[in-house]
């Protein structure tokens, strides 16, 4: 199974974003295998103003929502960012948020490869997901 990441879902969605192409390559090479997101993923999509266009392009991919986040994906992302800032204090990583970890530690638990084109904060501190091309 595929999780999407929020960035390569609006990217897909927005004929006018600079991935825009990038994204659909991605889906259309990974069509035929299990797509789904995680509840931070579909919680950012939710506070977007396109919610039901989001919702009904979701169902039309049979994107499924997979629900569980137990407390080690919690915990798991808060040591992940935890050691993030500190190679950003080093100057060596962009700033992310929180709920960037929590995409990969989900990930990471679930034992989902991963589409999104964030991949700085999965290399960074998650080495054991698989990154799917974009």
């Amino acid at each position: 199974m595929i999780s999407l990441d929020t960035n390569l879902i609006l990217s897909a969605l927005n004929p006018n974003d600079v991935n825009y192409t990038r994204a659909l390559n991605a889906l259309d090479t990974h069509a035929q295998q299990a797509l789904c997101i995680c509840p931070v993923v579909c919680a950012e999509l939710r506070a977007s103003g396109a919610w039901s266009a989001i919702h009904a392009w979701l169902n039309l991919q049979g994107v499924s929502v997979v629900w569980e986040m137990p407390a080690s994906v919690w915990e798991s992302a808060g040591v992940a960012f935890g050691q993030y800032a500190v190679l950003r204090r080093a100057g060596s990583v962009p700033r992310r948020l929180v709920a960037d970890f929590l995409i990969a530690a989900h990930a990471q638990h679930h034992r989902l490869e991963v589409l999104t084109f964030d991949a700085t904060v999965f290399r960074a501190v998650f080495l054991g997901i698989t990154l799917l091309p974009c």
